[in-house]
């Protein structure tokens, strides 16, 4: 059991560790321009985009339309109520993060993916979680504790079709 733990820290540590740098610039951006006439390939918007905005868009190679939201817990909780859905919160957790995913050309949501995302914060503490699907939604979702104000890192890994695809961007918490 203790070896697996380690196994699965190295592996982690790995994939998100290695990656960081080239996840950090890569997708980074406002709302993408639509994908170009006849199914050409689009390139990733790399503009550095609004960072305290909590509704962000990028297109992920050129393949996946990515949607991020970022809620307060007490809005998320509050939306939850209202929509009558009973979702267990992680009580440690201030935000609660959300991401859609879009097959750019079927327009179709991607439903059977696996979501990792690792949020880090201004002072370089990690947290890794694999997102929750919430079928009714049609997105990925976790709680997270982002208790400081300041600018974190928000990186996601996610496996559809036998496909890994990566992306990220910065959120300044105000």
């Amino acid at each position: 059991m203790r070896r697996r733990k380690i196994l699965w820290g190295i592996v982690i540590t790995l994939v998100f560790g290695c990656a960081q740098p080239g996840w950090a610039q890569h997708q980074h951006g406002s709302h993408p321009s639509p994908a170009p006439e006849g199914g050409g390939e689009k390139k990733v918007d790399s503009s550095t985009g609004n960072e305290s905005s909590s509704n962000r868009v990028f297109l992920l190679d050129g393949s996946v339309k990515a949607s991020f939201g970022i809620l307060p817990m007490a809005e998320h909780k509050k939306m939850l109520q209202e929509m009558k859905m009973k979702v267990e919160v992680d009580p440690q957790a201030t935000h609660n993060i959300a991401v859609s995913l879009i097959d750019v050309r079927s327009q179709l949501s991607l439903n059977e993916a696996v979501v990792k995302m690792k949020v880090i914060s201004p002072k370089g503490k990690e947290e890794v979680k694999i997102l929750d699907h919430i079928p009714a939604m049609n997105q990925y979702s976790g709680d997270f504790a982002l208790p400081e104000k300041g600018r974190y890192q928000i990186l996601i890994l996610f496996k559809s079709g036998g496909k890994k695809q990566a992306g990220g961007f910065y959120y300044r918490l105000k």
